[in-house]
């Protein structure tokens, strides 16, 4: 991204905790990151990492015990965290949308899937049942229902899983948006309707010029539709940086580790994948130093002591929180 464009969401020092009769639990420490106008973020990580409550803090959509504790949100150079709930409101699907992992659990199944379109608009625009619905049926058009007169009677039950999720997108995009949170869209679906959801999103993001943030802990479809990547793990950023940059090489030992876990086209199948030793620690109990350390292979003693800062290396673009990344720094190579 050029130097001169600013970003369109600015998130600086996020940090989002669950206060339990067990504890103060971190579930994001202290993330910081940029989404620049057209672009896609993705964010990646093992499931318990923090991707979905990052998104979700975006969009003020915490659930009690959870609160942010820190950091600001800013939208359009508006910090979200000092709006009103009224005014967030009308952030929310005018400004941001959002599209749920589940859409069978997202959309109501008690009614039709024309009366929850039609309610989503009349909530923010002043315009009349007739009119609310022609947008409906529009955005529906778009997002590939066909049919989409008939099933605006149709109840969410009655769908496929793949044109429940094309009417979570609809919703989602029903007031032009310009920045879009999708949060594991296609984790419930099987793979070939995957694949068509992706490409949807790719096509409906260049078409309408909207950002994207998609989570997900599939490194092949964030290889498919992010422009930039973030790692998180434990609730923190572990690396972030241009997408076919990182996966090609990347600098933090955990990356490495996501990327020989996961198949690909490469993979020789007569060989078991690469797992990760170990498992996430409990938010409540986080190790000192490193949090990747007790499962990390390179680790070294400082590791156990010492918490690496995200600091910038390599690539332009790329940052890594790691203490001894897998990268050979200039003063460390030898002819």
């Amino acid at each position: 991204m050029s130097e001169q464009t600013q970003p369109r969401l600015a998130v600086r020092n996020l940090t989002t905790v669950f206060h339990t009769r067990a504890g103060r639990f971190v579930a994001v420490d202290d993330i910081s990151f940029d989404v620049y106008p057209g672009e896609c973020l993705g964010i990646v990580g093992e499931s318990g990492s923090g991707k979905s409550v990052a998104a979700l803090s975006i969009m003020g959509l915490v659930d009690y015990p959870g609160q942010i504790e820190a950091g600001r949100i800013e939208y359009a150079g508006t910090d979200l965290r000092t709006l009103s709930e009224n005014q967030l409101r009308r952030v929310r699907g005018e400004e941001i949308g959002i599209i749920f992992q589940d859409p069978q659990t997202s959309l109501n199944p008690l009614f039709t899937v024309g009366t929850q379109l039609v309610d989503v608009v009349r909530a923010h625009r002043k315009i009349s049942k007739s009119e609310a619905a022609a947008l409906a049926i529009e955005k529906m058009k778009l997002v590939g229902i066909s049919a989409p007169e008939s099933r605006m009677k149709s109840y969410p039950w009655e769908l496929s899983g793949g044109q429940r999720q094309r009417i979570a997108i609809a919703m989602a995009l029903l007031l032009g948006p310009k920045l879009i949170i999708a949060d594991e869209p296609t984790t419930a679906l099987d793979v070939s309707i995957q694949a068509q959801i992706v490409d949807l999103l790719i096509s409906l993001k260049n078409e309408l010029d909207f950002s994207l943030i998609f989570v997900s802990h599939d490194l092949g479809v964030i290889q498919n539709v992010a422009n930039r990547v973030m790692v998180m793990y434990a609730g923190r950023m572990m690396e972030t940086g241009e997408v076919g940059s990182l996966f090609r090489d990347p600098y933090h030992p955990y990356t490495a580790a996501l990327l020989a876990s996961a198949p690909t086209l490469r993979t020789n199948r007569s060989e078991p994948l690469q797992a990760i030793d170990g498992r996430l620690p409990s938010p409540g109990k986080l190790p000192p130093g490193c949090v990747f350390a007790p499962r990390c292979q390179y680790v070294q003693e400082d590791c156990r002591v010492r918490q690496p800062l995200l600091e910038s290396i390599g690539d332009a673009g790329r940052r890594v929180a790691c203490i001894h990344p897998l990268i050979a720094l200039p003063d460390e190579v030898h002819v």
